[in-house]
Order: C-alpha cells, then structure tokens, then sequence
C-alpha cells in the first residue's frame, strides 16, 4: 500500500484524502516509497508539491494529464480532483493546507498555482531547479534534526513558498473561480455517490436520473474531468475496495468480487488484471510470499 492509499480515508462513502500535518510543522512532509499502485480520483484541501526523485508516475488533474519523471515536479492545487497511476519510485511530497496558505495570501480563493517541469527559458529552469534544492534541503533537515532544525525547515518551507506565489501563481477572475467550484462540486457529488453505491447493481441510467443528467451527458462529463467514464469510475472504485480486501482479509476471491458489485466475475477479473496486472490469487499469493520472507529473515537477524 502506497502513501497515498494509506490517508484515502473512506468517510459516508467519500473519497477524500485527509491530509494530517506532521506533528511539528504546520504541513504534512514525507519521503513517499510507492511499489508501483493505481489511485483512484480523490481530492483534498491541501496544496501539493511532488519531487519525483526515482520512477516515475502518470498524474490525471481534472482536465489534464501529466507524466511525472525523475527529476520532475508537479503541483497539483488545493480541492483539485486527481488520480495517480506509478511504476516504482520514491518523491518527496510537501502538502500545505489551505488554512496557512489563506493565513499569507489575501483573496487565496482566487490564486491558481502552476509549474511547468520542463520549461524552454533558462530563468525559469534556474527557478526550478532552485525549487527541487529547497524540497531536497527540506528533507536532509528534517531526517537529521539538529538542534534548532524547526528554525531551518519553516525558513525553507516559507521561502519555497513566496517563490511560488511570486513565481508560479495567477489570479483568476472570480466569476470563473465560482464556475470552476460548481463544477467540480457537481463532480464530487457524483463521484460520492457512486462510492456509497459501488456494492449494488447501480447503473448509468439511474445516477444519471439521480442529478437530473442525461446519461451520455454524464458520461462525457466525468471523462472530461476526471478521464474516466460513469462505469469506468464505479470499477475503478470496486478495484480498490476488492483490493483492499484481498489483501487484509482470507476471504474467497469469488465472495469479495460479489460483496463490491461485481456479479460479473469475467469482466471484473479483466479489470483487476489490467489495474494490478496480476489475478486476484497470484497477488495474494505474492503478499504471502514476501510475508514468508521477512519471517523467515527476522529469524536469522543476530541480536
């Protein structure tokens, strides 16, 4: 399991990511260790900074599509819908709540954060490398705390994040602000009840009738924003539910597809293959192998 798939919490069948600052600083700050995952779109109301240090990792923001290398960054704004699809890497993700950011930045509601990872300016390239320094001291400083090390870490933090309002943020117009907040509510409101409903035979027609949409409409609205379709969504939430009982629980494959809504057991084995390019029992079966060895492995650790 991911770091991210470790703070997806699961509230009344929302999928909201609840972002925790660590205990002595005011944002959450970690060296993320991801075995290569799929997760599904979710949101939180936190700005987040991802330094991909090794692997890589294919971001879906809303309307856009990133491919994150090593040595990118990619920022993705408070309250934005996104999804991650990772091979195997490690980065440094900072998320810094909205309630600090408004505390500094007057009409926050109104600022848009981007950075673009390959920039053709040699000025901007500077900047952005001067940003990859800062997160990467920020983490040497906090992994050796010396004494006084809050000192260091909150000047980094506080200088990294003047460059960005400085450096990569617009205002935008709040009419279009306000367009941009129903919209994307709407989305939420679906995608909540898709979640609450995933265990049942829900269909496009009757979510449809259930926000007054037409069923293609909604379709192509939730492609448009989130790059999946109404039914593609409503699998991808049964993979991970399916996935997660898996691997936490002894239960037959067959009576954990059923219990997440998914009667059709050929096309429910298609997509959890193309999700974890494993089946359901060669996966379980990898996670008991590797138990086996770390047993095995502690047996001979000389104390």
């Amino acid at each position: 399991m991911t770091a991210y798939e470790k703070k997806i919490i699961m509230e009344n069948g929302t999928r909201h990511e609840i972002v925790s600052s660590n205990y002595d600083v005011d944002v959450r700050f970690y060296l993320s260790v991801d075995e290569g995952s799929y997760v599904a779109p979710h949101w939180h109301n936190s700005l987040e900074i991802i330094y991909m240090l090794e692997g890589s990792m294919k971001v879906k923001c809303e309307n856009k599509e990133m491919d994150v290398q090593a040595g990118d960054i990619s920022l993705i704004n408070s309250r934005e819908i996104h999804s991650f699809w990772s091979t195997p890497n490690k980065s440094l993700v900072l998320q810094v709540p909205e309630k600090l950011l408004e505390k500094y930045i007057s009409d926050y509601e109104l600022v848009k954060f981007h950075v673009d990872p390959h920039p053709g300016k040699e000025t901007e390239n500077t900047k952005l490398e001067w940003l990859k320094k800062v997160c990467y001291d920020m983490y040497v400083i906090y992994e050796v705390r010396p004494e006084g090390y809050l000192f260091k870490f909150k000047s980094l933090l506080y200088d990294l994040l003047y460059m960005l309002v400085h450096s990569y943020s617009v205002k935008m117009i709040e009419k279009e602000v306000n367009r941009n907040n129903k919209n994307r509510e709407q989305i939420k409101q679906i995608l909540r009840y898709l979640d609450r409903n995933h265990a049942r035979q829900i269909t496009v027609q009757e979510t449809a009738e259930e926000f007054g949409y037409n069923p293609d409409y909604l379709s192509r609205m939730l492609k448009q924003q989130i790059g999946l379709t109404t039914m593609e969504y409503l699998y991808e939430v049964r993979m991970n539910y399916v996935y997660q009982d898996l691997m936490n629980t002894e239960d037959y494959v067959s009576e954990i597809f059923t219990r997440h809504g998914c009667t059709n057991y050929k096309v429910a084995m298609r997509w959890f293959k193309r999700r974890y390019h494993y089946t359901p029992s060669q996966l379980r079966r990898q996670r008991l192998d590797k138990m086996e060895v770390v047993v095995n492995t502690e047996k001979y650790v000389i104390k």
